[in-house]
């Protein structure tokens, strides 16, 4: 009997366990980095999210760098809609890849230091599916030239 109840539990965990999908690092090995000219920011993140969700990663540009931003996520999604924001009250768009045909990616140079917001939204599409999937977003930076 207690065999029994072990495989049960056993068998529930390992469900809860691929159902599951731990996001930790999706960046680092699926988005595109910069050239090597910039260096790997710590504020690069990685999430869960499913078709109609939308997540905000809050980072710091700071003064004289050149910023490199990008997001990936499974091809499921379609093309990915991110915005860079100030993070203020008005909550100002700077970029928004929408205006540019989905690009993946951008680089910008920070004369001032400003509290953003990176904004990823996930589209609903006709082959979207109700699954959840890792969507990362990839921070490197430079000093400007």
């Amino acid at each position: 009997m207690k065999k029994t109840i072990y495989l049960i539990i056993g068998l529930f965990l390992a469900q809860i366990l691929i159902q599951g999908q731990d996001c930790t690092g999706y960046h680092q090995y699926h988005c595109t980095y910069a050239d090597y000219t910039f260096f790997y920011s710590r504020q690069s993140k990685s999430v869960l999210l499913k078709p109609g969700q939308s997540t905000e990663l809050k980072i710091v540009a700071y003064s004289g760098e050149d910023y490199y931003v990008a997001v990936c996520a499974h091809n499921k999604f379609g093309d990915l809609n991110f915005r860079i924001l100030e993070d203020n009250a008005e909550r100002t768009v700077i970029y928004d890849n929408k205006d540019d045909k989905y690009a993946e990616s951008i680089i910008f140079s920070n004369e001032v230091t400003h509290n953003l917001i990176v904004e990823v939204n996930v589209p609903i599409t006709n082959k979207s599916e109700n699954e959840r999937r890792c969507v990362g977003v990839i921070i490197e930076f430079r000093k400007s030239s």
